[in-house]
This record gives C-alpha cells, structure tokens and sequence, in this order.
C-alpha cells in the first residue's frame, strides 16, 4: 500500500463524515478524536521511515511526472505533517473540554479536518499549480471558521484577512503563469532542472521575487502582515491555536521548498531582501505584541515576530541556516500554540484575557502558571528550552556571514519578547488584587490544563532533546537542498532512497 496519499486522504474523508453526520453529538466527536490520533500515528511512521532515507512518491492517475499531479513525501514535508496533525489533535481535545457538544457549532469539526487537509495537501504537492490548490482549500476553510462563530465586530476584523489573501492569490496565478512561461512546466523538479541552465537570466530572478511577495504575505512577512494581529484574536481558542501554530508555517514551509529545492541557489538579491525584510518583521511584530493589553493580541503580533527569525535564517541561506529554520518551525509551532490553549485556560478562570482585568492566577492556579513559565520563557529564547537552540544557530550563521545588523535585531526581539511575555506574568499570574476574580468552581479549566500539558511536556522534549531534533533537521534541511536527488526520484528515476508509487 502506498501511504502518500493518507495524509491528505484521512482529514478529507473525516471531514464529509463529519459534515454528512450533521448534529454535533459525543460520537461524532471520539470519531474525529480517533481519525486525528490515527492521522498522528501516521505521520510519525512517516518521519521514522523518512528519517531512515524513503521519500514517498505517487503519481496519480499513473501520469508519469512531470506530466501529471505528483504527491511527494520526503523528510521535511513528514515533519510539517507530523506537526499539523499534532496540533490539531490537541486542538480538538481542548475544544471538546471547552464546549459541550450540545452548544457546538455543527461546522467547526468538518471545516478544521478541511483546513487540515488543505495544508497537508500543501506540504505534500510536487507542482506549483496543486500547491495554489493547496492553499485555496486551506484559505476557504480558514475565511470560513473565521467567521462562523463570530459576531458583527469579529466579522469586520476578518475583512483585512481576506483582502489580503485574495491579493496573494491573484499574484500566486500570476507567478504560476510566468514560470509555465518561462519554463514550459509547473513541476518542482522539472523546474529545479531547467531553471539551473536559466540562472542568470533575470526573469527567473523576477519570478523569485514574485514568489517570495507571495509566500511573504502567507507566512506575514513585513510589510504586508496586516491581516494577522487584528483576525486572529476573534477565533475561538482552539481554532487560534491551530491558526497561530500552523497557517503562517505554510508560508515559511514553501518559503523553504522554493528556494531550496526548485528556484536556483544563486539568487542572492532575493536572499538579501528576504533576510531585511525577516529583520524589520522581528522588530515592528515584537513592537506591535508590547503595545496590546490582552493575551491574544500580544501573542498574534509575537507569531509576526517569530516568523521573522525562520524567514531570515531562509535568506542567510546556507545549509546549518536552512536546518535552524526547520529546528525553529518545529520549536514554534508547539509554543505558540500551547500558548494560546494557556491564555484561554486563564481566559476561563478570569472570565477575560484583557490584562487590566486579570490577576490571582498563580495563587490558585499555579500548575498553570507552571505551563506559562515553560512555554513564555522558551518563545524568549532562554537555555536549556527549545526556543534557545534554534535562536542560537541562527545568530551563528548571521555571525559567520557578518550580518551584525540583523545579529543585533535577533537579540532586541528576543529581550523585548522576554518583556512582554513578563507583562503577561505580572498582569494575570503575579498580580494578586483581591478583587481579581477566578471562577475555580468551573473545572473545565482542570482538564484544559491536561490537554495543554501534553504540548507542554513535548516543547521540553525538543529543548532537553535538542540534538536529536536538531540532527532530523539537518537531515531535513540537507535533502530540501539537494536539488538533483529530488529530481531523481520524482521525474522517475528509482534508485537508494526512493520509494515509488504502484
């Protein structure tokens, strides 16, 4: 059996099950818990199997590649598949300790397995057409939970999100129309191949471009981040965790794919601009999470300001900067999720997460507090926790290659991340204001603590386990670079490590 296609397969089947069950009932709920814990065992065999030198391949319809659709499983694709489907499992979990299934709205399931397959579709796609297919099924379900339980207010916050996408879509058409243009293929390897001979012409330099605007407004690149600080404080928590953990890592993800494995190496003014561009998003997204007054939103500008660090270790690019990207996608992903599963946690025990009103939580809840600590301090970037280690290679790489400028704005936006991750502490932990109310009588907060402690437990894993992760991350990183081996095994030929499809 070949496993290629489960990944997307899985959540889309889940999803019409989901959808034609209609009424949200406790049985629809274990069957989704149970397709998304089915979806996590797979892609962790995937990145074992990975890890150990298979990549997945699958030609649908028996179109041989390049001439048909191509699904590509190699080692850094499983690992963004291991952390969707990750996610998204602890996502429902806190959604069902959160909501009663008898006041759930009946389209939240459906559309988050949905949102699920369109990004693993994306991690999975081999062509620049299926990856623009990709990211509208993503975006579809995305404007769709954006706004299905929202009210007017939240409504008119979502209007910048969709604008802006659908601009970048447009340009994602445009890009796809000059690389066919340019190259007579919208194949990944196709195009590593054929734009090697092209390297110097300056339309591949202009596609470059192109694509980085493109994948730049996807991840919230500075200056076209707009849409994120302001929607992603209207989704229901466990939808924000989700969006925060995995929407922009799409972006970054292709940002990677891209640049290292289809565009040639050589385009070093694209590099260039993306390394400044990754500085100035450090610095106004960490300015921006200083000047709000509630969890959310400091922790919507903070995603701004860490895709900044992941978007300048792209255009440092060389091999250690390209595995201290995927090293920081992985430590990211867990801590900001897991901390905006700890922000509605306190959210329910305050009853808001409006930092004026909080207070008392580290008196009778400091199990929780425990949790922020753990998370706050890692996204900071202080040893021995996740956050360090991938911070610490990049600022490396940025040493060797003599960017002392963007070096010096890595450690402003990690001091000022360190603030106001405190402003968080004092406010809602430390504060002790007797008229600061916690509503301990509602025990959902005790089994949302559970579910948060498992992505806790994991984000100490990858900082206590930092050599390991750190060693599939070069691995990661070495294969996504290697752009005649992904040739190989897509455009047919089979030899040691590829794994072909029936």
């Amino acid at each position: 059996m070949n496993w290629t296609i489960l990944p997307i397969l899985l959540p889309l089947l889940t999803a019409l099950l989901a959808l034609f069950w209609g009424k949200p009932s406790r049985a629809r709920r274990v069957v989704v818990a149970c397709s998304a814990g089915v979806q996590l065992v797979l892609a962790l065999a995937l990145v074992t199997r990975a890890y150990h030198g298979e990549t997945f391949l699958l030609n649908l319809g028996n179109w041989t590649a390049p001439f048909g659709i191509v699904v590509v499983i190699d080692l850094l694709a499983a690992v963004m598949i291991a952390l969707c489907t990750f996610v998204a499992l602890v996502a429902v979990l806190f959604g069902y300790v959160e909501l009663s299934s008898r006041i759930e709205h009946p389209l939240r399931l459906p559309l988050t397995q949905l949102l699920v397959t369109g990004i693993n579709l994306a991690f999975c796609t081999g062509d620049l057409f299926n990856l623009f297919v990709a990211f509208e099924i993503m975006l579809i379900a995305s404007y769709a939970l954006l706004t299905l339980e929202a009210d007017d207010w939240d409504v008119k916050q979502a209007f910048p999100y969709l604008a802006i996408n659908l601009m970048g879509s447009t340009l994602f058409l445009c890009a796809a129309g000059l690389a066919y243009t340019l190259f007579g293929t919208l194949n990944f390897a196709d195009i590593a191949l054929r734009s090697a001979e092209m390297a110097d012409d300056p339309r591949v330099l202009a596609l470059g471009l192109l694509l980085m605007v493109v994948f730049g407004i996807k991840a919230g690149v500075f200056p076209l981040y707009y849409w994120l600080p302001n929607s992603y404080p209207t989704l229901p928590i466990p939808l924000a965790a989700i969006y925060s953990g995995m929407l922009t890592k799409v972006g970054v993800y292709v940002l990677l794919r891209v640049f290292g494995t289809v565009l040639p190496h050589s385009l070093d003014l694209v590099h260039q601009l993306l390394a400044w561009l990754a500085g100035a998003t450090m610095i106004f997204g960490v300015l921006g999470a200083i000047s709000r007054n509630f969890i959310r939103g400091i922790l919507s500008y903070h995603i701004l300001s860490q895709i900044g660090f992941m978007v300048l270790a792209i255009g440092l690019f060389t091999p250690l900067s390209f595995a201290a990207c995927i090293f920081y996608i992985i430590h990211h992903i867990i801590v900001k999720s897991s901390l905006f599963l700890i922000g509605g946690v306190g959210a329910c025990l305050n009853r808001t997460d409006n930092l004026d009103r909080m207070g008392n939580l580290w008196r009778h809840a400091p199990w929780l507090g425990v949790l922020f600590l753990c998370q706050a301090l890692s996204l900071a970037g202080l040893p021995p926790l996740s956050g360090f280690w991938g911070k610490y290679a990049i600022i490396v790489v940025g040493l060797e290659k003599g960017a002392y400028v963007l070096v010096g704005a890595c450690i402003v936006a990690s001091i000022l991340t360190l603030f106001s991750m405190l402003k968080i502490w004092n406010s809602a932990f430390w504060n002790s204001d007797e008229e600061r109310e916690v509503c301990l009588w509602d025990l959902r907060w005790v089994r949302m603590s559970w579910v948060v402690a498992i992505m806790v437990v994991v984000s100490l894993g990858i900082g206590l386990g930092a050599e390991l992760i750190f060693r599939v991350a070069q691995e990661a990183a070495t294969r996504a670079l290697d752009q005649e081996g992904y040739a190989r095994i897509v455009l047919g030929y089979v030899g040691k490590g590829a794994t072909p499809a029936p």
